[in-house]
């Protein structure tokens, strides 16, 4: 119970930083999932991180099962790895995103934040 009651107030917390700031949605929990789904099937897992919307930026992981930000609303953006599969994957499946160096940034949400890109770990 005490985890349902918590991320019900993480969850209610990111939507009102949203509203704060006025993002406005780049991806969806269909595509989140999807791209989720199929980087977990791929026989190499590259490596990602994430920013979410209250600011904090995670450290570089290739863990893609549990140390996600869990719900992705709060994402508001990752970086992943650049392999021809996870391209693929992100062209195909209507994200925003772009490339620099050897990462692909993909946005939840609008405007696009450009905080660290390129940066590697």
């Amino acid at each position: 119970m005490a985890d349902a009651v918590s991320d019900e107030k993480y969850v209610k917390e990111a939507k009102r930083i949203i509203t704060e700031k006025q993002l406005v949605g780049a991806a969806n929990n269909t595509k989140w999932n999807k791209l989720i789904s199929e980087v977990r099937e791929l026989t190499y897992h590259p490596q990602y991180r994430t920013k979410v919307v209250n600011g904090y930026i995670s450290h570089w992981d290739s863990e893609w099962y549990y140390h996600l930000p869990f719900p992705m609303l709060s994402v508001e953006w990752i970086d992943i790895e650049l392999t021809k599969p996870v391209l693929n994957l992100v062209s195909n499946m209507g994200f925003e995103f772009e490339i620099k160096d050897s990462m692909i940034r993909v946005w939840g949400y609008f405007p696009k934040c450009y905080e660290n890109f390129g940066k590697q770990k």
